[in-house]
């Protein structure tokens, strides 16, 4: 019976330190949705007014949370079989992690301001620079031989291209910014998941999971 090789106390730091990451990104989204002061004489028309005014936040904080939950699992996933970790790889899931930690403030402006397609252009970079560096973290990893013994080649590509979904759908979705108002191109980020779907059911090689 082969023993296994000790866990990598870098790559556990790396796990940990990660989920912590997503954790506070995804509670920091929730600040943002707060009703304006209002005095205790309001009336109801006036607080449903206030709730109402408060749905594109709320429409912001829930595309938020997905999106960083989509890469909180990718992230969970691609680490089922990474194994050892180098300097590389932390600057990577560094770099990554600081994009993730970026996304509550174009959340907020998406809130307060979706309307606007520079403010469309701002989110949808923002949300899709951790989607290119989350593949080219797990790239890296496995040609650098830090990855679980025997992963196959269709196992890697897979998991690029799942990665990749969420950048592919948003920076694509900006072409249309020029000819139809920002909510076209809002309204088009619900392709993520058909796409997300598309790939697992017809392309997830035997095996995958990630």
């Amino acid at each position: 019976m082969t023993q296994s090789s000790p866990p990598d106390p870098g790559l556990e730091r790396i796990v940990f330190f990660s989920d912590a990451v997503f954790a506070i990104a995804i509670t920091l989204l929730v600040i943002d949705l707060r009703l304006p002061d209002l005095p205790g004489s309001t009336s109801s028309t006036t607080f449903n007014q206030a709730l109402i005014a408060l749905l594109p936040r709320v429409f912001a904080y829930l595309l938020s949370f997905g999106v960083i939950g989509l890469y909180w699992l990718a992230h969970w996933r691609r680490y089922h079989w990474v194994e050892r970790s180098d300097g590389r790889l932390a600057t990577l899931n560094l770099l990554l992690l600081g994009c993730v930690a970026f996304i509550p403030f174009p959340t907020a402006l998406m809130g307060a301001h979706g309307d606007r397609p520079i403010v469309v252009v701002i989110y949808a970079v923002a949300v899709s620079l951790p989607g290119i560096l989350g593949p080219a973290s797990w790239i890296y990893a496995t040609r650098a031989g830090l990855a679980r013994p025997g992963i196959s080649a269709a196992i890697v590509r897979f998991g690029a291209m799942r990665g990749l979904a969420v950048p592919v759908v948003m920076l694509t979705s900006l072409l249309l910014l020029p000819f139809a108002p920002p909510w076209v191109a809002e309204d088009s980020w619900g392709l993520i998941l058909v796409i997300q779907f598309i790939l697992v059911r017809r392309f997830a090689p035997q095996g995958a999971s990630v």
